[in-house]
């Protein structure tokens, strides 16, 4: 049975979610400020973590993301941190509990 998780985009101070509203093109959706972005954040990990799944923390710079989204032909919204938190959550799974391949 493999291991089912979810990735979110996290971001690591006020500065650095400012940077990352200024190239979003849904920056309207997002909460306003970091404060009341990280206490969304942390509830939706703490529910998600009381009801037995697991969240990944996606952690980028705003370049990072906006080149990732680029390569893969994503836009610099929703659908793009989506995109870019599962790949990164299935990198960390993949680097933690390689594939075992049969013989």
């Amino acid at each position: 049975m493999g291991i089912s998780a979810v990735g979110m985009l996290w971001f690591s101070s006020a500065g650095q979610y400012k940077d990352f509203l200024a190239i979003f093109e849904d920056a309207e959706v997002m909460p306003s400020t970091f404060s009341k972005w990280q206490e969304r954040a942390t509830q939706m990990h703490d529910k998600v973590i009381n009801t037995g799944g697991v969240i990944i923390k996606a952690y980028a710079s705003p370049d990072e993301f906006r080149a990732w989204c680029t390569a893969h032909n994503h836009g610099f919204n929703a659908n793009g941190r989506m995109a870019f938190a599962s790949f990164q959550a299935a990198q960390k799974i993949n680097q933690t509990h390689p594939v075992q391949k049969d013989q």
